[in-house]
């Protein structure tokens, strides 16, 4: 029942926003907060009373404003936009399994990856490449994919070394992809254009994946003085016959290569940005009706047409189940939003902002935004329901700050805290695939995380003298 109800709000949703009407606004107000009535026993007690906190504060601001009664109606479903994207961007991921790509890697790599450092790099990249398309879907993709082969590999701590190059991987790609529900946030709250800033913060985001990697290869120098030349010879060995093994397998099984995959998000994000600039649509919407046309076409061009929908038709509803506490946090969040939205308190939350950057500094003041979105994912707020919160309260025109700089600010802020932070998807995912605490998952991508924010200040700085 839960999944059927969050399918028919995605689906008043995108109706709603594809043809624009009253009355549909009333049904995805209505079906948000039935979601939120239903669900409210079933999630989890910190998501119960962080969403509790949301609801609470959007309602006493109307009250105190003493808002129309409509609002406390039609505050509901701000974020099924962000929810929507969620959802249906799992479905990418389909014909990445269908095609079987992952054995044609894991052949690739017993035969070429000569030491750990390389692996490093390519697993990092990989998974910068998959979540571009795949979110966090990539994340359990990777590990399965890459820790078989660990084992031929002189690495010391082998479930540090997959969660450090997944997640780094992971992260980077969420200041510039649209499969990203934060980029969408964004670009919906502050008004960039997405073509206006990937110019920067694609190139800027492969820069920090060569920061990662030079990283991975000094670890990997220091551990190979550590083991000696005979352990790395035999491993070698071992490396060589498993790799004609893999070879011999492959033979038999009907695989595609992995450069499908590129030109297949080349071809993705060429779309998007021409329905960007030739519609008037908004992005979240854009993305969101395309994914599901693209995956299913993609299927099709792989002879999986069939496979792709009676899978869609098992993943998505399962995947809608998990997805309960993001509907409670996310919708509670859309309701306080549309209240500091629909009052006088996002003007007083705006000075106050305004008056610590006259105190500060604009430079200093620049320099801060990043850290914003690190110190709310410590907090336990997701990095997509506190970049709203904060674009929701940065104003770029009262702040004297371009819109392109601030929303560079956000996005690449955002990625500390799917790095760090010990409560998002992202670490929670993780540890449960490695079997450690979220919060060793945090610690473990602390020296990269750091060596990232001085590239970001570096980054905006340079921005800000422009």
């Amino acid at each position: 029942m839960k999944s059927t109800l969050f399918l028919l709000a995605i689906a008043a949703y995108l109706s709603s926003a594809a043809f624009p009407s009253m009355f549909m606004d009333w049904v995805v107000s209505l079906l948000s907060i039935l979601i939120v009535v239903v669900i409210i026993n079933s999630v989890k007690l910190f998501v119960q009373v962080l969403g509790t906190i949301f609801l609470v504060t959007g309602i006493t601001l109307l009250v105190v404003y003493n808002a129309p009664w409509t609002n406390f109606i039609l505050g509901f479903g701000v974020m099924l936009n962000i929810l929507s994207l969620f959802a249906l961007i799992t479905l990418l991921a389909l014909p990445i399994e269908h095609g079987r790509y992952a054995l044609r890697v894991q052949s690739m790599i017993r035969s070429r990856v000569n030491n750990s450092g390389k692996l490093y790099s390519l697993t990092s990249f990989m998974s910068y490449i998959l979540s571009s398309f795949m979110n966090l879907a990539t994340l359990p993709m990777m590990y399965h994919l890459i820790r078989p082969s660990l084992d031929m590999y002189p690495i010391e701590n082998k479930e540090r070394f997959m969660s450090r190059a997944i997640t780094h991987g992971h992260s980077l790609t969420a200041v510039w992809t649209p499969a990203a529900p934060i980029v969408g946030i964004i670009i919906e709250m502050t008004g960039v254009q997405w073509s206006s800033i990937i110019v920067i913060l694609i190139p800027f985001s492969l820069l920090a994946l060569v920061l990662d990697w030079t990283m991975g290869m000094w670890r990997t120098n220091r551990r190979q003085h550590q083991i000696g030349h005979i352990a790395i010879d035999e491993m070698s060995a071992a490396r060589e016959e498993a790799s004609e093994s893999a070879k011999e397998n492959l033979k038999k099984m009907e695989t595609n290569h992995p450069i499908q995959i590129f030109i297949a998000i080349l071809i993705f994000n060429a779309l998007i940005f021409i329905l960007e600039k030739y519609t008037h649509a908004s992005f979240l919407l854009l993305v969101s009706l395309t994914v599901i046309p693209f995956a299913f076409l993609w299927s099709l061009l792989l002879g999986k047409g069939k496979a792709f929908i009676v899978s869609a038709k098992r993943t998505l509803p399962e995947h809608l189940l998990k997805m309960k506490d993001q509907f409670f946090v996310f919708l509670s969040a859309g309701f306080m939003i549309s209240a500091i939205q629909s009052t006088e308190a996002g003007h007083i939350i705006n000075e106050g902002i305004v008056a610590v950057k006259n105190v500060v500094g604009m430079d200093i003041f620049l320099l801060f935004i990043p850290l914003i979105p690190l110190g709310l994912a410590f907090l336990g707020l997701h990095p997509a329901v506190g970049l709203a919160l904060t674009a929701e309260s940065l104003n770029p025109a009262t702040l004297g700050i371009s819109v392109e700089v601030t929303a560079i600010a956000m996005l690449t802020g955002a990625v500390t805290a799917f790095m760090m932070g010990p409560y998002n998807a992202t670490a929670g995912l993780m540890s449960n695939l490695i079997g450690e605490s979220p919060y060793r998952v945090s610690n473990w991508n602390a020296p990269f995380t750091i060596a990232y924010l001085i590239l970001v200040m570096l980054l905006l700085t340079i921005l800000n003298i422009g």
